[in-house]
Parts: structure tokens; sequence; C-alpha cells
């Protein structure tokens, strides 16, 4: 594995059929989607919460059969086992010891919050549907009518991998009282477990609701770096107009900063984005390919 091999940082715009991915506080016949606010307008927005559920889910579908990866128990705590379990190596865990504090791994696998970019009055509907209530022996059953709130979308996401930290532990030399980096599984391991996760996002599918309002929030639109440095600038890339229109100057601004120190990949599914042209002649003027999505994340693959 290339050492010189900081991050890997991913950012990507889905756009979504008409769903509900994460629920907001919502009330008792109402199942609304969680909102931000920019500029007095509600946008729809998954939480980092959500969004780490989805891709952990992923990378659970695809493991193979010789590998582990624990469930949270009743508390929510992970087995805390990160040698052998990947769960708690590529995501974290708090886990609490009687008497000690808490054994605690930062997540080396980071996701953002998905932005909704699009207003949500204007790609919203209300859907109803019946809900059949527990009843009691002897009662008569009940059906209650539910109002799910739904909408159509175009989802900015982010996920950065640290390289440096996964299959790796921080540990303090007493001596010279400097933190180094002491590995805990072998290069293969590391690099299948990374790939995993590249993988997971790839094929991002059990999301909520997908019973009844099925969807894919897999990337449409994908811009990618293997870094030298450790850094987030890529994942303020892509930026949407009033029009739905992707910034070009923003684009290229960013992609000329990220080739200082890294390696970048551009890829597009075709009638994604308004001015799509514009974009795919902004990738080539600043040196990039314009592949689709599944060829960007196979370059970042680790040989």
């Amino acid at each position: 594995m290339n050492l010189d091999l900081k991050g890997i940082e991913l950012v990507w715009l889905s756009q979504t059929d008409l769903t509900n991915l994460n629920a907001g506080e919502g009330g008792t016949n109402l199942v609304d989607v969680k909102k931000y606010i920019r500029d007095g307008i509600e946008f729809p927005y998954v939480s980092g919460q959500a969004m780490r559920f989805y891709l952990r889910e992923s990378v659970r579908r695809a493991l193979p059969e010789s590998k582990f990866m624990c469930t949270p128990n009743d508390k929510g705590e992970n087995c805390g086992n990160h040698k052998d379990c990947l769960n708690c190596d590529l995501f974290g865990y708090m886990l609490p010891k009687k008497g000690e504090g808490a054994g605690v791994r930062v997540s080396p696998v980071k996701v953002s919050t998905a932005m909704g970019l699009l207003p949500l009055e204007s790609n919203s509907t209300m859907d109803f549907l019946t809900r059949k209530k527990r009843k009691e022996e002897g009662e008569k059953a009940r059906l209650d009518i539910v109002n799910v709130e739904l909408g159509i979308n175009l989802y900015k996401c982010g996920v950065s991998i640290d390289v440096k930290r996964i299959g790796f532990v921080e540990e303090l030399d007493e001596d010279t009282k400097v933190l180094k980096y002491e590995p805990f599984i072998g290069e293969s391991e590391i690099k299948e477990r990374i790939n995993l996760v590249l993988n997971g996002i790839q094929f991002l599918s059990d999301y909520s609701k997908q019973a009844r309002l099925l969807t894919d929030f897999t990337p449409d639109v994908i811009l990618v770096s293997k870094q030298t440095r450790y850094s987030h600038r890529l994942q303020k890339a892509f930026q949407l107009d009033e029009n739905g229109h992707l910034s070009p100057e923003r684009f290229q601004a960013i992609v000329s900063d990220l080739q200082e120190y890294s390696e970048v990949f551009f890829g597009t599914l075709p009638g994604t984005l308004p001015n799509e042209q514009e974009i795919v002649k902004a990738a080539k003027e600043s040196g990039l390919d314009v592949l689709k999505p599944n060829e960007v994340i196979s370059k970042l693959v680790l040989q």
C-alpha cells in the first residue's frame, strides 16, 4: 500500500425518486422528513447517524463469511474488538468500563449529513396510508389514517476514510511522550477493509421505507480523491444555484486545490444535472477524464 496515502475522500450527488429517507419528529399520525432551513426555505436532509447506519449495513451485506462484524447490544454497545470486528475498527465505539471510564475508538470512516439541495415546498407531497392498530382480545380492529411526507430531491453526500487509522491504534510512547500508530492487522487486511467500505458506498440499499418507497441513493455525480494529506476540502466542490445548476467555477477551484496533494477522479450519470455539459467541460479543462460513477469508485480500490 502507498505509504504516502493519508485519506480517501468522496462527495457525490444522488437524485431520488419520491421517498422519505429519514423521518423527523412528526406526530401520532404524521411521518414527516427531517428538514433544515436556509434563507428561510426548508430543505430535507438525512442525518449523519442514518447515513452511518446505511453504510454500515451495506458493508455487512458484502461481508465474506470469514469476516466478523458485531451488532450493537440492547444498550447500543459494540463488542470493542477492533482487531477482529470490522464494525469496531471502521466505525469506532465508546465502550464503558466499570471503574475505568470508557474505551474509545474514533471512527476512521466519517460521513456527512446528506443535504437535500432542492426546496422541499416545491418538490414534496403528502401520502395517505392506513395502519392497523394492535387490539386487545375481543376488541374490534381499527385502521388509522397516517400522513407520510414524501419528496423528490437531489442530495449531496460525503464520506471520508482516514486510511492511516484503519487497522491501527494510537499508543503513547512513555519515554518520548509521542503518539505513535501501531498496526494490529496486516496490510492485506487493511486494504480489504477499505475496499469493503468503497464497495458499500457503491451498493447502498438498506435505507428507510424501501418496502413501499423503493429508490436509489447511490452516487449519480461523484468526485473523489486519493490524498497525501488528510483534508475534507473535497466536500465543498458541489454548489448548486437556485436553478439547480452546479457551479463550474467552484468545481474547478476545489479540484485545483486538491490536485496539489491528491489524485482526483470525476464521474457522472447522464441527465442528472441541467448544466451537465458545463461541468463536463470544466472537468476536462481541469485535466480529468469523465467516467461513470462505478468506474470512479473502482479507481479508489486498493490493490
